[in-house]
């Protein structure tokens, strides 16, 4: 296995791992609302309306599922076919990833833990990631493929927010312990999509 290859599959392998425990959750998610288990007072707004939940678990699992390939330039090269037709999917999923998300912060009740600040930061990334999709999407249309590519990773980034939420929240679980809640939460949760950011805008200048 030459140095590129194992490139590609470092690529793939991060980019899933990162996927990994919001992949789980979601899949455990899914279990419950279809066995009725685990039914809690802070999670009952998924029992009471749980389609949308639903859809925006399973865009989530295929939108980072399917980036994680898309985003290995090696494997990309060798299979550009496959990367036009998925990466039609990966919008739609990323659309729909990013509209859900936007329409559970609206709708659902707020959950106790949620401190004041957490309400603006979804739905500001909500958008973002939204208009990342279709700015990407247009880019690719109009051949534009350098800056289609610069959009992609901006959305792909903010999708993943999940995965990287787990660290910035690890430091409380293992020095405070139980669930944050206010401030620390909301800095917590929005410390994942912001390091996301960073990452995705410091790639960017680096290609």
């Amino acid at each position: 296995m030459n140095s590129t290859t194992k490139k590609v599959y470092w690529v793939i392998g991060f980019l899933l791992f990162l996927s990994l425990v919001p992949s789980i959750a979601g899949v455990i998610r899914i279990s419950q609302i279809a066995t009725g288990a685990g039914y809690t007072v802070e999670n009952q707004r998924f029992f009471n309306d749980p389609i949308p939940v639903l859809i925006h678990i399973v865009a989530v699992l295929v939108f980072s599922i399917l980036g994680a390939f898309q985003f290995a330039p090696g494997f990309r090269k060798k299979n550009l076919r496959w990367h036009r037709i998925s990466g039609r999917f990966l919008v739609f999923f990323g659309l729909t990833t990013a509209i859900s998300g936007i329409w559970l912060t609206l709708v659902y009740p707020k959950v106790p833990t949620d401190g004041d600040w957490l309400f603006g930061i979804r739905i500001a990334v909500g958008f973002w990631m939204f208009f990342c999709m279709i700015l990407g999407f247009g880019f690719a249309m109009r051949r534009k493929f350098i800056i289609h590519s610069h959009w992609m990773i901006r959305g792909y980034a903010i999708g993943l927010g999940a995965g990287t939420q787990v660290f910035t929240h690890l430091p409380w679980f293992l020095m405070v312990g139980g669930e944050p809640s206010g401030i620390p939460r909301d800095l917590m949760m929005g410390a994942g999509w912001l390091i996301n950011f960073l990452f995705a805008e410091w790639l960017i200048r680096k290609k």
